[in-house]
């Protein structure tokens, strides 16, 4: 089985399925080893918008069995910086996973040729310090 245990890892099993032309929202679930056993595109959108629902991503998580997930889609534009709906939505699915307890350990935003790597860039840090006054 692949291993994933960090953004570059994840970057290159994503890769592949890049699209061009619209907005792809994939989930990467995980067992506890941090083993892939399935990614599955759960939205596709416009050039610059993704419509996502919780409900979705969570009934496929539960399905495959996965103990933690990692999100990521793609930007057309090939500009990697998350927009405010791209961290609202990365806010909202860490309280889900939170809650279901199956936790969100990144959001990665990706291109043809790069990608963006919240965990990375200490977002998961700043959710973990807010939800404790929760």
């Amino acid at each position: 089985m692949t291993e994933i245990t960090c953004s570059s890892e994840a970057f290159e099993v994503l890769k592949p399925n890049v699209n061009p032309f619209s907005e792809e929202l994939w989930i990467i679930a995980l067992n506890p080893q941090l083993q892939l056993i399935s990614t599955k595109m759960i939205f596709r959108g416009t050039a610059d918008h993704c419509p996502v629902h919780p409900r979705d991503i969570i009934r496929f998580l539960v399905t495959t069995n996965a103990t933690s997930f990692m999100m990521a889609h793609n930007h057309p534009s090939s500009s990697i910086e998350p927009s405010t709906q791209d961290l609202a939505i990365t806010r909202r699915m860490y309280n889900c996973g939170k809650l279901i307890q199956i936790p969100l350990i990144d959001h990665i935003i990706f291109s043809s040729h790069s990608y963006y790597s919240m965990a990375d860039h200490g977002f998961f840090k700043i959710l973990k310090k807010s939800s404790r006054t929760i």
